[in-house]
């Protein structure tokens, strides 16, 4: 999205309070039921619940700086985030998330506040922020790391007239979560005329052969072998941006007419706008490089990042057409998200239309799964 002219710096210093106000209402009525919620199953159980490492003062700390076996990968930041909760509850990482959330969601609306004309900001922010997508990422233990990446890279973007500081922020976002990857290549390739965009470009290449190294160490890399799965997640998360679990409740089966369709509409879209087009994939570019299973059965995480793209430059395009009818019909979108978002409790519509899916589609890679007796084999929630 391109640079705030003097109008609309001068119209987003008048509407900003108002705006951010309105977004955090929004989240707040989407998200508070989270908080007296237990601990939801796979990685809040494995990577928080049970990790013998939190809870110990700066032991822990040092542990978070140091650690490259628990996770087996070296993400530094994720775990000093999670060290913020100390002995790990669930009450205290559904806190941390729900903070964490609201934050990332004021940096959205003033990342839009500074691209899109007046009356088009608080229909793209709370777009992005009531989407059904955001239910994973904002009421799940494990939520944070996604958010600290988001939240990172939203100010890297603020901060793009700055190179070194916004560099700063997109490493520390790549210590983060690899999910960071392809905005760390977004801005390479934005300041590779700057010593900036070089710095940044040799960190990530050596984070990525560490990294590598240690997937592989760990026998974790031969699961994610599957390029025959690369054509089939882009539409995969076409669909599902604009219509959440599209593709999901049929998955695997769907090989095929419903993909063929988000692959159609990739293709026409960039034909016509290949430029945001573009951004959009590269987001996503860890995602596909990794052709993770689980980002293709699901993937409302993965979809954090190039989320707030995608609704962005959806929104700008839109009100280049200056049509109040289109305004009205975003509202209308708006609207029906935070239908379906309140609607879903405790991520049951998720649960449900994944757990065969998972099943079946582990079963293509090689691995033992099965959702439904995850979930039913973790503890039952904490008592206030």
């Amino acid at each position: 999205m391109p640079a705030m002219t003097a109008d609309k710096s001068r119209d987003w210093a008048r509407n900003r309070v108002l705006c951010f106000l309105c977004v955090a209402a929004g989240f707040f009525l989407a998200y508070w039921r989270s908080l007296s919620w237990g601990w939801l199953g796979l990685d809040d159980w494995r990577f928080v619940a049970t990790n013998p490492h939190l809870g110990h003062g700066w032991e822990s700390v040092r542990w978070a700086l140091t650690d490259v076996e628990f996770g087996r990968r070296w993400n530094p930041v994720l775990w000093l985030v999670a060290c913020l909760c100390g002995a790990p509850t669930a009450l205290k990482f559904h806190l941390l998330v729900f903070v964490l959330g609201l934050i990332l969601t004021l940096l959205v609306t003033e990342v839009y506040g500074r691209a899109l004309r007046r009356d088009w900001v608080l229909p793209a922010a709370l777009l992005f922020a009531l989407s059904p997508l955001r239910i994973e990422v904002f009421t799940w233990g494990m939520g944070f790391g996604y958010e600290t990446v988001a939240i990172l890279l939203c100010v890297a973007w603020l901060l793009l007239e700055r190179p070194w500081w916004s560099g700063l922020f997109v490493v520390l976002a790549l210590l983060t979560y690899p999910q960071a990857a392809g905005a760390a290549v977004g801005f390479c390739l934005l300041n590779r005329r700057r010593l900036a965009g070089w710095a940044v470009g040799a960190f990530l290449v050596l984070l990525v052969i560490m990294q590598y190294r240690l997937r592989v160490a760990y026998g974790v890399v031969p699961w994610h072998h599957r390029f025959d799965y690369l054509l089939l997640i882009l539409p995969h998360y076409a669909l599902n941006l604009f219509v959440p679990f599209a593709t999901v409740p049929i998955f695997p089966s769907l090989y095929y007419p419903l993909l063929y369709v988000g692959g159609l509409a990739i293709v026409l879209v960039a034909a016509v706008r290949p430029y945001p087009v573009a951004c959009w994939i590269l987001l996503f570019a860890p995602t596909l490089l990794a052709s993770v299973t689980e980002a293709f059965w699901f993937g409302a995480r993965y979809s954090l990042v190039p989320s707030i793209a995608a609704y962005g430059w959806l929104v700008y395009e839109a009100s280049k057409l200056d049509s109040r009818f289109l305004l009205r019909v975003l509202w209308v979108g708006v609207l029906g998200f935070f239908t379906l978002n309140v609607l879903d409790r405790g991520m049951s519509r998720g649960v449900a239309l994944c757990a065969r899916a998972a099943k079946d589609e582990a079963a293509l890679v090689g691995i033992d799964f099965d959702l439904e007796r995850t979930i039913r084999d973790q503890p039952p929630p904490e008592k206030k």
